[in-house]
């Protein structure tokens, strides 16, 4: 094989080498949560879950999750006036001019858009989805839950409710908000389907896990040894 092919082989190899790394490392993360989760609702099932000191749990709440993020909210931003000036000018005295001006123009609203108010802890149960900070605190119950919403790297989310009109949510790091996200998934199937189902449907997403892990294939990439 030729020096050319042979560097193209090797580059090849170099990339395949790096989006099996890149899938193991999200494989891996895939399965911690998993694991997680499925401690946390076993540990609810037996009856093994701490209560929360510093949250007035409902009955049958179970916490979930502690972590931390920035709420916000729909809101508009500051307004601005938009406009020009025009006017004459007309001589009072030699050398002196007198100038008589307007403006003319219009209050442009801000735009409506999410806006941070406040960073704090967030807590996720079986029930429902809190933040509380020095400045906002609220919550949004899965039972008043109408959408929800993220980004594609999981990391910032939005929920409506029925007992409020504008939109709001949380915003978190990529890996509290990795977490997050599945561990609300997980939470919505508790709160609909119950605990002992939830167990039962993460013990089948651990078992397909292990099924698709992700496997190095080099056959072909890299060129054979010529003997002589």
């Amino acid at each position: 094989m030729g020096f050319i092919a042979n560097f193209k082989s090797k580059r090849a190899a170099k990339r395949a080498q790096n989006i099996f790394e890149l899938e193991m490392h999200q494989w891996n993360q895939e399965n911690e949560v998993l694991a997680t989760a499925l401690e946390i609702f076993n540990n609810a099932a037996s009856g093994n879950e701490p209560d929360d000191h510093s949250l007035t749990q409902k009955k049958g709440e179970l916490v979930l999750w502690t972590g931390s993020g920035v709420f916000h909210e729909a809101g508009r931003t500051a307004s601005k006036y938009v406009g020009g000036s025009q006017g004459f000018s007309f001589p009072l005295v030699a050398g002196i001019r007198y100038r008589v001006g307007s403006f003319k123009g219009q209050v442009v609203p801000g735009e409506v858009m999410q806006l941070d108010k406040d960073s704090g802890m967030v807590k996720l149960t079986n029930q429902r989805l809190i933040f509380s900070g020095p400045i906002a605190s609220t919550e949004w119950a899965f039972a008043k839950l109408l959408s929800s919403f993220s980004n594609l790297e999981r990391t910032d989310f939005i929920f409506g409710v029925s007992n409020r009109q504008k939109s709001s949510g949380i915003r978190f790091s990529p890996q509290g908000g990795f977490a997050f996200a599945h561990l609300f998934a997980l939470a919505l199937h508790a709160y609909e389907k119950g605990v002992p189902a939830t167990i039962k449907a993460i013990n089948t997403e651990i078992k397909d896990a292990a099924k698709s892990k992700p496997v190095l294939t080099l056959e072909g990439l890299i060129p054979k040894q010529i003997k002589a």
